[in-house]
């Protein structure tokens, strides 16, 4: 992939070999650092949802769909918006981690 950017004139005093070198390196530098944050949002994620687990004794999807027509605390109701929060937190890191991953050229 290819794009455009404007670069700090530090950069542009260097050979355009070197110069890309560093920006390659920033780049795949910037991306790892993406990578461990996504990585522990997805174990804050998975603690969130696996205390809804074992506090229900039931996975997400089967609360859902058992439980939830019988909510008639405000805590059920209340751990139910969490829980779907947080289902839905990890499912979008997974997602993302799993493109990032699959389209790294390194």
């Amino acid at each position: 992939m290819q794009m455009n950017i404007n670069i700090p004139k530090v950069l542009a005093v260097l050979s355009p070999a070197d110069r890309d070198d560093l920006i390659r390196e920033g780049l795949y530098e910037a991306v790892q650092a993406r990578i461990r944050r996504i990585k522990a949002d997805i174990v804050e994620s998975e603690s969130h949802v696996h205390h809804f687990e074992e506090k229900y004794g039931v996975s997400f999807d089967q609360f859902e769909a058992k439980t939830l027509a019988d909510l008639d605390t405000h805590e059920a109701h209340e751990d139910y918006n969490d829980w779907f929060f947080w289902t839905e937190v990890l499912s979008k890191n997974q997602h993302l981690l799993d493109e990032i991953q699959k389209n790294e050229d390194r």
